[in-house]
């Protein structure tokens, strides 16, 4: 049974849509209605809804505004934007935000009912294919007979060791089955620790049950291009994807744009679905299948381009080796990428880490004296300038750091030995600045926060204006921070000043409500019994009563 919440700031439309979808044959067990956007985020945080749908234009927060909010906070809820204006750049932009359809006020009934129930069973579907596991997929026996192509492309590209001969004869087969085109070949690596819906850490048993469930999903989004996916070594998943041979002016770009299409989606689908964070490396395209293994090889060293770009999901084995064959200018953009994995602290100092690349890289020059100084030069000095940028306001001296002082007199073996204690001082430095700068921030923020709790049109797009952050940084540095999501900390401060009020006031609910920040008593109302456990009425009496 379906959970919908419908947003309009005119109860009578709201209302009779609800009516509309709870007399339907949609399977619908309980519709919510929000006059506004602020009573509509209140409600996906206290409840679980399958769907969202919203007007467009609404007094103080648009449904885009709303739209915002809904995908940085629940990408996978799917939303419907309803508007009384047919205006093309609404549509665009609800589309681009992730609406699945738009439809025009008034809307017609049939059409509601088939947008509608083309959604729910859409996820139905999805719910059922992804989380169902089948005695296939648990290792049960495989079935009598000649082996498959997507057996026989499995067996090629996971057997790293298959004997040669055994290579040429399943190649051989496989050509023969084969109806020619180019095969491609996809790692994609789920961070399968976290995922669903919930913040608790998942279990190995739960893990092996949202591999599964991305195997499917992966299996439903490549069909277009035949594709098949299969559980590879620990979290990974191989996809192997067929494409028909490309006409000439198919050819280069066309190609390279649909692959890197196909890993946006395979990754979108993997968050929107499962809430599951991915990687996706994938390889060159090739039309002999004999060369399966090697585009297994490219796909994982694709992937683990991840170290240097900490901030991309995506990585296309071409890409790679272009960005490679620049030379200087690939060597900037790692370091530009170090840089930002130490801002962001993500940096990896493991044997297969971003610090261990960036040495490698340097190691290997230290033959060629002149490159090798311009290389270290620029990575040491771009180092030191993420201090300066942190701690100049600060009042902090870092003159210890400074490259020409800390790396002095030394050769190349020698800088390289200093470089491997000098970047862990830096990391280490730059935490505690950042540190201390996000405590200054949080404090911003919070003063803010106090300060303009009791406006009703107040967003998490205004406090992050507030102190230039994106919303998605704030709401993560706030949770960081205070243990607890930025909303709440909004609601705890309007429920506390509604309490003090109800204590020392005769005001009636609905004054109450306007003075903390809700346009809507029953809304707060709601609002205050979920966090106080007592409705304002019953809060009230109570206290009176321990009073007397």
């Amino acid at each position: 049974m379906h959970k919908i919440l419908v947003v309009d700031d005119e109860p009578r439309v709201s209302t009779g849509i609800k009516n509309f979808l709870l007399g339907s044959e949609l399977n619908i067990a309980h519709v919510e209605t929000a006059l506004n956007g602020f009573e509509a985020i209140d409600y996906l945080r206290m409840e679980t809804f399958d769907l969202v749908l919203t007007d467009i234009q609404m007094s103080r927060m648009s449904g885009i505004e709303l739209m915002e909010t809904i995908y940085m906070e629940q990408p996978h809820l799917p939303v419907i934007v309803i508007s009384a204006h047919e205006k093309f750049d609404f549509a665009k932009k609800s589309l681009r935000l992730g609406a699945r359809d738009y439809l025009v006020k008034p809307v017609e009934r049939d059409d509601l009912l088939r947008v509608v129930g083309s959604v729910l069973r859409e996820n139905e579907a999805i719910g059922r294919r992804s989380l169902a596991l089948t005695e296939a997929q648990r290792g049960g026996a495989e079935k009598p007979g000649r082996p498959g192509m997507g057996e026989l492309l499995a067996a090629l590209v996971t057997e790293g060791d298959l004997p040669a001969k055994d290579g040429e004869a399943l190649a051989a087969l496989l050509s023969a089955q084969s109806e020619g085109g180019l095969f491609g070949v996809v790692s994609i690596r789920p961070d399968l620790t976290r995922g669903g819906f919930s913040d608790r850490e998942i279990a190995l048993q739960g893990r092996k049950l949202l591999k599964y469930a991305s195997i499917n999903i992966l299996n439903e989004c490549l069909v277009e291009w035949r594709g098949l996916s299969l559980s590879g070594y620990g979290n990974e998943i191989v996809a192997i994807l067929r494409f028909d041979e490309p006409q000439a002016h198919e050819r280069g770009a066309g190609i390279e744009s649909q692959l890197h299409l196909i890993g946006q989606m395979i990754h979108m689908n993997l968050k929107s679905y499962l809430n599951v964070e991915t990687t996706v490396g994938i390889s060159s395209l090739h039309a002999d299948v004999f060369m399966l293994p090697k585009l297994m090889d490219e796909a994982n060293a694709a992937a683990e381009w991840r170290h240097t770009n900490p901030g991309q999901r995506v990585f296309y084995y071409e890409d790679r080796k272009a960005r490679e064959n620049l030379g200087i200018a690939a060597w900037i953009a790692q370091v530009d990428a170090y840089a930002q994995s130490l801002k962001a602290g993500t940096r990896d100092e493991g044997p297969d880490g971003n610090d261990e690349a960036l040495l490698q890289t340097l190691r290997r020059l230290q033959d060629e004296a002149e490159i090798f100084n311009s290389y270290f030069g620029m990575l040491a000095y771009r180092l030191y300038g993420l201090l300066l940028e942190q701690g100049r306001a600060n009042g902090m001296s870092l003159q210890r750091f400074d490259p020409d002082a800390y790396f002095r007199g030394l050769d190349a073996a020698g800088k390289l030995t200093a470089l491997a204690a000098y970047i862990p001082e830096v990391s280490a430095m730059l935490g505690q600045l950042t540190q201390e700068r996000d405590r200054t921030i949080l404090a911003r923020i919070t003063g803010f926060i106090r300060e303009r709790f009791r406006d009703p049109a107040l967003k998490i797009q205004d406090i992050a204006s507030e102190v230039h952050f994106s919303t998605a940084y704030l709401s993560y540095l706030f949770k960081r921070e205070t243990g607890k999501n930025l909303w709440d900390f909004v609601t705890e401060l309007r429920i506390e000043e509604a309490k003090r009020m109800l204590e020392t006031t005769d005001k009636k609910r609905y004054e109450i409500a306007y003075a903390v920040g809700y346009e809507s008593p029953e809304h707060f109302g709601r609002m205050f019994k979920r966090y106080a456990g007592l409705s304002p009425a019953e809060y009230r009496k109570e206290r009176q009563g321990n009073d007397g």
